[in-house]
């Protein structure tokens, strides 16, 4: 049974989210196994609010672990959606511009090269040399790790989109020849 539902977040009602009852969340039972990869807008204003966080962290003497975590996780989904930019799938030509997918990306990188050097600058203020390179390991592990796991989730689910309409295009063809056959035969009368 589906239901609708409104929450209250932050001072504000939150959109209506609809899923069933019976599968926790998702949509008619269908469940793809992870959160999806951003795009490149949303991942750098995630980026941005998270250079921010980590700023004012960072001035007030605080952990900003979180927020250089969510920091590198953006740059890995920019970095991510411009390998696939250079080298778009048959169903992203179809379906979008791979130009404008193209100049978002290039825009997003130069972005978050921005942020990325004013955050080292500030690390580097603030924790020495010593906080600057684990702030770049926390940036390989991370990118290791996102990798390992969610790009390689989308990858397979956009392989199985592809090969899915590809057999059903190719099965398609085949029942039609069978069927045209048929009838050619029968109208010969050789069956």
């Amino acid at each position: 049974m589906l239901r609708g539902s409104r929450r209250w977040i932050l001072g504000s009602w939150s959109s209506v989210t609809w899923g069933c009852e019976d599968c926790r969340g998702s949509l008619f039972g269908v469940d793809f196994g992870g959160k999806d990869v951003m795009d490149p807008i949303t991942a750098l204003s995630i980026a941005a609010s998270a250079v921010s966080n980590a700023k004012s962290l960072i001035a007030a003497g605080r952990d900003a672990t979180g927020a250089l975590v969510k920091f590198a996780g953006a740059v890995s989904d920019v970095n991510y959606a411009a390998e696939k930019a250079k080298n778009p799938s048959v169903w992203k030509s179809l379906t979008g511009s791979p130009e404008s997918e193209a100049m978002e990306v290039f825009a997003a990188q130069k972005k978050i090269a921005a942020m990325r050097q004013d955050l080292e600058t500030l690390i580097q203020y603030s924790y020495g040399q010593s906080g600057l390179e684990q702030y770049k390991e926390t940036l390989r592990r991370v990118k290791a790790d996102r990798q390992k796991s969610e790009y390689r989730r989308a990858e397979l689910k956009e392989a199985l989109i592809v090969w899915g309409v590809g057999l059903l295009a190719v099965s398609s063809a085949v029942a039609m020849a069978v069927f045209v056959f048929y009838f050619i035969g029968k109208s010969q009368g050789k069956w």
